[in-house]
């Protein structure tokens, strides 16, 4: 896949080896409160043509173009068991005219980071434009539109608000271009996906708030357990490259490659590895034991 994304609107071809789709991450810059909504997690395209496939049509196929054939409104999703036995629930709002196979990638993701995450948070509640709304645990609103054509911005991502007193995200938006995301593929889009879907709930977006990366290293000791067990020493690189909103917030490419959580989508399988699972327990959450039984096997650091 060779492509370039860029939070302020220009694209270029990425550097350095097999990089691929580049994806951003910004959240406010805050103090302790609950913020309001922030979209500069923006995500651009230049050439997906090796991402895509065919014109799709209809629902699409997994490994060529995602089809449009219509469309249709969903309710909310909820993840996770109910509330009162004490799990973690991911809300999915789908504002906007979906297909069936694009509404259950995000289905798929919510689901999956459920299984990392069991742990109940408490409730907030949450004002908007006068309106206040209880939240549990995060609800995350993903919009499909007309952005800007093909080739231009792919989407935009971010938390809208954080909890007061943990920093962990209440509530979080995914947008998304739907002529960029029919031409891409639903296999990639799934990686995006679930790539933005992780920086929703926190990855690399609250890591200097709590204080976990210093010096160009992620310090959290969960991670770092699981990097020293794929054969890595010390804290783990940070990337250092690709400007704001790519920098700070992803582990680093040329280190790690093909692990979901860089700051790019490369070709083949992008893995969600045990390191990128345990970093969410350095953010606060309480995560499945056996998170393992919820990543992709197979990868290798080099």
């Amino acid at each position: 896949m060779n492509a370039y994304a860029s939070d302020n609107g220009n694209s270029g071809f990425g550097q350095g080896h097999a990089r691929g789709l580049d994806l951003r991450v910004q959240v406010p810059e805050t103090t302790s409160r609950v913020v309001g909504v922030d979209l500069t997690h923006v995500i651009t395209v230049n050439d997906v043509a090796s991402a895509r496939g065919g014109n799709g049509g209809g629902g699409g196929n997994p490994n060529g173009g995602g089809g449009s054939g219509g469309g249709t409104s969903f309710s909310p999703y909820t993840s996770g068991p109910a509330d009162s036995t004490a799990g973690f629930n991911i809300t999915i709002v789908f504002n906007g005219t979906w297909t069936q196979e694009l509404h259950d990638i995000f289905v798929l993701a919510a689901d999956q980071l459920t299984s990392l995450i069991v742990g109940d948070l408490p409730n907030v509640s949450i004002r908007n434009r006068g309106t206040v709304t209880t939240v549990d645990d995060i609800t995350i609103t993903a919009e499909l539109g007309q952005i800007d054509g093909l080739y231009g911005v792919l989407g935009q991502a971010g938390p809208t608000s954080v909890r007061t007193a943990s920093s962990l995200p209440a509530t979080a938006q995914m947008q998304f271009d739907i002529v960029d995301v029919q031409d891409m593929g639903l296999a990639a889009f799934t990686d995006v996906v679930l790539h933005e879907m992780a920086h929703s709930l926190g990855f690399g977006s609250i890591w200097d708030r709590l204080g976990l990366v210093t010096n160009g290293q992620f310090t959290g000791s969960n991670a770092v357990a699981e990097f020293h067990d794929l054969g890595g020493t010390g804290f783990i690189p940070v990337e250092q490259d690709g400007g704001s909103g790519t920098a700070g917030s992803h582990w680093d490419e040329e280190f790690f490659d093909n692990e979901l959580m860089t700051g790019y989508i490369n070709e083949g399988t992008n893995y969600f590895t045990e390191m990128s699972a345990a970093s969410f327990a350095d953010l606060g959450y309480v995560i499945n034991p056996n998170y393992g039984s919820v990543i992709d096997q197979g990868y290798v650091l080099v």
